[in-house]
């Protein structure tokens, strides 16, 4: 059996999950970090003389800190959007009225700046950001808008775009990074589910191959061994009464013998019958239709052209157990004198006609017990997408098997 194909590296790899998920919590532990060490730089700026609205800053601090934890950190990925509703909304409010009774907690702004980049999504991102750099610019400015500077708009308002331009680009990275990971799962489950057909189809095709040897056997070596038995009988009574009419049956025994050698000798290699393998397609078909010519003492025109040899490597498979196993029907059962196999490409398509003057099949072959060969023929071709059509009279029978080819137009020039 063919190997499976190997799916081919990325050029650039996707990011593993565990490694966003330590990246995340990274970002977890940061940002509760700053807003921990916020509410403690406020007690410790003001330990001198620290006043109610003091201590009210430092909780608010605080309690993003807690919001933070209980909304985002210990939320799974991807969080609700109504988890970050409350944490956007709760934690940009608590921050607002820190500033208001702490002014120089502006830089906060800054953490819900970067956390907004990592948490929600482009169409957020932008009002969002650029909604907390105008909070900024009115809390450097002592709420006044009078004293907001050409400078101050300059300044954050470079940010604010040097931010997007960032985000932007990083969000796109990822973006990718995720299409391209869920791509390659999906390839890798279709590449198990096709090596599971695989083996499938080969033990279902041991399964046949088991029960077409025990037909076999039992039709041709079983019949001949009860005949032995009869002949053997018989020639035991008649050499008491006539030695010359037993001598007669020894001999007929003895061609009994050679036929049923030899029907076993066919079946033997029919269950050794190699696939295609590394061959080229055009010369095992030739190599087949000279073999089976020879020992079938049947004339067989074989035209298989070369470019055959370039189909993909299903369908070279295919048309091969197609001559194979209507070229073992013509040599078992057909007593045909003559035989044309040939395919022929088309620009979209390859079509293998085998063709011989024997008795032809009995109706309705492949619905009667033991004719594997045919249904599996069938099954074959059709699995590929093709057609197989059986046409049989008493002056012979004609097998056609078409498959699709796509974008063989340039092989075939």
């Amino acid at each position: 059996m063919a190997s499976t194909p190997q799916l081919p590296a990325p050029e650039i790899q996707p990011v593993s999950s565990g490694f966003m998920r330590a990246y995340g919590r990274f970002w977890d532990v940061l940002s509760v970090m700053i807003f921990s060490f916020a509410a403690l730089f406020i007690l410790y700026s003001e330990r001198e003389a620290l006043a109610w609205q003091h201590w009210a800053a430092a909780g608010l601090m605080a309690a993003q800190a807690g919001l933070y934890i209980f909304a985002i950190a210990l939320r799974g990925w991807p969080i609700r959007r109504a988890w970050l509703a409350v944490y956007f909304i709760g934690g940009v409010s608590m921050w607002l009225i820190a500033g208001l009774l702490y002014p120089s907690t502006w830089w906060i702004g800054m953490t819900y700046f970067g956390q907004m980049f990592g948490l929600l999504p482009p169409q957020a991102v932008i009002p969002g950001s650029f909604i907390i750099n105008v909070i900024i610019v009115l809390y450097a400015s002592d709420w006044n808008v009078a004293n907001v500077t050409p400078g101050m708009l300059f300044g954050f308002g470079f940010q604010w775009l040097g931010g997007m331009a960032v985000y932007l680009f990083i969000f796109n990275i990822i973006r990718t990074s995720q299409g391209r990971a869920e791509l390659v799962t999906k390839l890798e489950a279709a590449q198990r589910e096709l090596q599971a057909s695989r083996e499938k189809d080969v033990e279902l095709a041991a399964l046949r191959e088991r029960e077409r040897l025990a037909r076999d056997l039992h039709d041709s070596l079983g019949h001949a061994l009860v005949a032995m038995t009869v002949q053997l009988e018989a020639i035991q009574r008649l050499y008491r009464v006539d030695p010359e009419r037993g001598s007669a049956q020894i001999d007929e025994l003895k061609a009994l013998t050679r036929r049923s050698m030899a029907d076993l000798r066919r079946s033997l290699d029919g269950l050794r019958a190699p696939g295609l393998g590394e061959r080229k397609l055009s010369e095992a078909v030739q190599a087949l239709s000279v073999e089976v010519g020879q020992r079938a003492k049947v004339q067989i025109e074989s035209r298989v052209p070369p470019e055959v040899d370039a189909l993909s490597p299903a369908v070279q498979e295919a048309l091969w157990r197609v001559a194979q196993e209507s070229l073992t029907n013509i040599e078992k059962h057909a007593q045909a004198r003559r035989v044309h196999l040939s395919a022929e490409l088309q620009p979209h398509a390859v079509t293998l006609v085998v063709k011989d003057d024997g008795v032809g099949l009995p109706p309705q072959a492949e619905a009667l017990p033991g004719h594997y060969g045919l249904r599996g023929m069938r099954e074959r071709v059709e699995g590929l997408g093709g057609t197989l059509t059986l046409n049989t009279a008493n002056t012979g029978t004609t097998v056609e098997a078409r498959l699709p080819v796509i974008a063989f137009s340039s092989a075939i020039h």
